[in-house]
């Protein structure tokens, strides 16, 4: 196992390696935004992707999806900004609404990039496999003090940002032109 210098954990380069003892406590993702020493990058990641889903979701305009993919986006937008103003720790069960409710809009996503491909693509339906299987390990995980919760959500994370960017690009979405200014 190769550690990360001292410098390499002051420098703020990530949550994960400034506190690396996150991946043996059963917090999830979450534990990163209730400590001092990692608040700040989770903050950024958090609005940062909340920030850029908002604004494509109002350049999608493709008629049969451009409705329901911008909608996503930006449930999934406010639904990062709910997980960062109500840290576990203060309000767990809106914290975990928040998260669970991000999880399921995703997983829904996910079901109907299937049905609109008509199912013919394996990888969407692998990558919805993996996401399902993340999701269900990481509610296992949710109420036990011990466990792989930040690794269930990571896995279900990755898929999905996969999968959306795969649904983009499949779709061949029209954008329309930002406006100036």
């Amino acid at each position: 196992c190769v550690r990360p210098s001292k410098r390499v954990r002051q420098s703020g380069s990530g949550p994960i390696l400034i506190r690396p003892q996150s991946l043996s406590v059963d917090y999830g993702l979450s534990y990163l935004g209730v400590n001092a020493d990692t608040i700040a990058p989770y903050a950024v990641a958090l609005v940062g992707v909340a920030y850029c889903l908002w604004r494509a979701s109002e350049l999608v305009t493709d008629s049969d999806h451009g409705l329901i993919i911008g909608t996503s986006m930006k449930i999934m937008a406010f639904q990062l900004i709910g997980l960062l103003l109500t840290p576990y720790t203060r309000f767990g069960d809106v914290h975990e609404f928040f998260g669970s409710t991000l999880f399921l809009a995703q997983l829904g996503l996910a079901c109907l990039a299937i049905k609109w491909l008509g199912g013919s693509d394996r990888h969407f339906a692998l990558l919805t496999g993996i996401m399902f299987l993340g999701g269900l390990a990481a509610a296992y995980y949710l109420p036990q003090s011990r466990g792989f919760e930040l690794q269930a959500q990571v896995v279900f994370q990755l898929a999905f940002w996969v999968l959306f960017i795969r649904l983009l690009r499949g779709l061949q979405l029209q954008l329309q032109p930002a406006e100036a200014g």
